[in-house]
């Protein structure tokens, strides 16, 4: 490269590009979220409609919504990174039918200004995002690096200075291996939570393997599932950069064994304030083919550290990093590999949330008060209707230890001949879509149905909304049987991937004849289940990635650029020099004239 005729920071292979100063790069939006400047040359992008967005994103605060969804154009070809939050959860109580309360809580940063330019003071917050989506039409920057890799972030150093500052490759382990029990039913059949692409919550590997026993022989394979160990998705897939409290610099990486491999430079860093951190690897060999980048082994290579310019800490026969894709289904990982963190490095699974079941009583024992309050009769042209009178019945029916029980008690007063009711309750009920909910009754009949007629008492649901859709998938009905507490159900679940929606529940009662007076139906208890509460699942609490990797860093963020081919020491004291010349408070020792060759 010819440096002589090149004025302002090197371009060629400049793939991110990221400057809080410039405020097409951050406009001061309150997020603080940052966009890069330019974008690679092979950058990778389309329509796409990532449906199961929130199955991940919701565990760095990307979103308060678990159920939610983003797309991507043609035109997001532009890496960009967020702060990074976590998500404090409220569950409804088995008496509340309202949803969930979230608030998203965010790492401390703040915009500092002096004679330097703007950047981000950093006190436990910091940035993140993701540059590769696997198995979609989406990279902004390659994963493996043919001609190695340039690393420059501008910091700024407080005494007080430290911590990760860059992170590159897999931001937690698989959130879905093992399995969380609430959101994934193991039986004769699997049920549970399924995704867009109709996979269940859950994550196994299918490995090919030789029949024990064979009578044919293209019929010799099979394939077999199995779990996937954590560390299996860890092993050379992260890297992180640190300063630590003496001001070395520090690397840390989880080696093919899946063993944390770290090393600290014997020097110091000796200034403070703007301080500009270059990190290049040079690998022994240049891989330049497609089939090369995907094929080839791990190479050797050189791993160098430059301060404000100036060779540092130099490393032989360091190992190539590069990243991959986690072994599950690809929408069940989105955001988690090819992940970058700047300013800090990830917590893990710290702040992961699962879906568990949860049932929530419409009807159990509650007064007349409550029932008055909560039920409506709906007779279609007659609403609300008389025709029937609703109270809570509690000295007809015993316990078992003799003590009474509260019943919902239904009477028809005989005023209409009408066959038909809708007993709602008047309170919407918030689901998910892709699961199942299962509402539960328990009814006894007194007598209510005249025994001429055909009888039968069913739950129904039916979205708030006069065009939602709802499937039953399964029911069990009551068929006006005497004298017995039977108990019925009704399966039902929401259009595919609508996400939230609010529905009516209530109890429909039929007949072909007028009904009996002084007779009435009794409703132990109303209920429904679904697994939309959101819990932590204790087995991936200090897992690997947060036990070495949860660190912020502590000081200032201003710049932060990625090239996809490993800088010499001249180009790498060039744009330190072009750094110096824009920044009276960064000054770079030149130490004579640069030699361009």
């Amino acid at each position: 490269m010819n440096l002589f005729c090149t004025n302002g920071l090197i371009n060629k292979n400049l793939a991110v590009h990221i400057d809080v100063t410039n405020e097409k790069s951050w406009n001061g939006n309150t997020e603080f979220s940052v966009i890069s400047l330019n974008q690679w040359t092979n950058t990778i992008s389309s329509n796409i409609n990532l449906l199961d967005w929130g199955l991940t994103a919701f565990d760095n605060g990307r979103t308060n919504e678990m159920w939610s969804g983003i797309n991507f154009t043609p035109d997001d070809t532009l890496l960009t990174l967020y702060r990074i939050g976590y998500n404090e959860i409220n569950n409804p109580t088995p008496e509340e039918f309202s949803g969930i309360s979230i608030t998203t809580n965010f790492g401390e940063i703040q915009d500092m200004g002096d004679g330097g330019g703007l950047y981000f003071n950093l006190n436990g917050g910091y940035l993140q995002g993701f540059f590769k989506l696997d198995g979609y039409n989406y990279e902004l920057l390659p994963p493996r690096y043919g001609k190695g890799i340039t690393i420059e972030t501008m910091l700024y150093l407080y005494e007080e200075s430290q911590g990760i500052f860059y992170m590159m490759g897999v931001r937690a382990e698989d959130k879905y291996n093992p399995y969380y029990s609430g959101e994934f039913i193991s039986g004769d059949t699997n049920s549970g939570i399924n995704t867009s692409e109709d996979n269940y919550l859950e994550s196994f590997e299918a490995i090919e393997q030789n029949k024990k026993a064979i009578i044919l022989p293209e019929e010799g394979k099979e394939i077999i599932y199995q779990e996937v160990a954590q560390i299996n998705n860890l092993k050379n897939n992260a890297i992180a950069f640190e300063i630590t409290s003496e001001k070395r610099i520090k690397y840390k990486y989880i080696d093919e064994n899946g063993l944390l491999v770290q090393n600290t430079s014997e020097s110091e860093i000796t200034n403070t304030g703007f301080t500009l951190i270059s990190i290049t690897f040079t690998p022994n060999n240049d891989l330049l083919t497609e089939k090369e980048l995907k094929c080839e082994p791990q190479r050797l290579g050189t791993l160098i550290f430059y301060v404000n310019g100036r060779l540092f800490w130099k490393i032989k026969n360091f190992p190539e990093f590069y990243f991959r894709e986690i072994i599950n289904d690809k929408e069940k990982q989105i955001g988690v590999p090819y992940s970058i963190s700047w300013g800090g490095g990830s917590f893990g699974l710290k702040h992961s949330w699962h879906y568990d079941e949860q049932t929530y009583n419409i009807y159990y024992g509650q007064t007349t008060e409550y029932i008055n309050s909560n039920f409506v009769i709906d007779d279609d042209e007659e609403y609300p209707s008389d025709d029937l009178i609703l109270t809570a019945d509690n000295t007809t029916f015993i316990d078992d230890e003799g003590l009474p029980i509260t019943v919902m008690r239904i009477e028809f007063t005989g005023s209409t001949e009408k066959h038909d009711y809708l007993i709602d309750f008047d309170v919407p009920v918030t689901t998910l879509s892709n699961r199942d909910y299962v509402i539960n009754a328990s009814i006894y009949n007194n007598g209510f149905f005249n025994n001429l007629g055909e009888n039968k008492i069913t739950i129904y649901v039916y979205p708030e909304e006069d065009d939602g859709e709802i499937f039953i998938i399964d029911e069990i009905i009551h068929e006006g049987q005497l004298n017995d507490w039977i108990d019925i159900s009704t399966t039902f679940r929401l259009p595919e991937n609508v996400g939230k929606k609010e529905v009516i529940i209530g109890i429909k009662i039929e007949s072909t004849v007028p009904y009996n007076t002084n007779a009435p139906i009794f409703i132990k208890y109303l209920t429904y289940t679904g697994a939309d509460i959101l819990v932590q699942d204790e087995r991936k609490q200090d897992l690997f990635i947060e036990q070495n990797f949860d660190n912020s860093f502590i000081g200032g963020i201003q710049k932060l650029r990625i090239y996809d081919n490993a800088f010499n020491s001249t180009e790498v004291l060039h744009n330190a020099i072009i750094e110096s010349n824009g920044n009276s408070l960064f000054q770079v020792n030149k130490g004579g004239r640069i030699i361009y060759r």
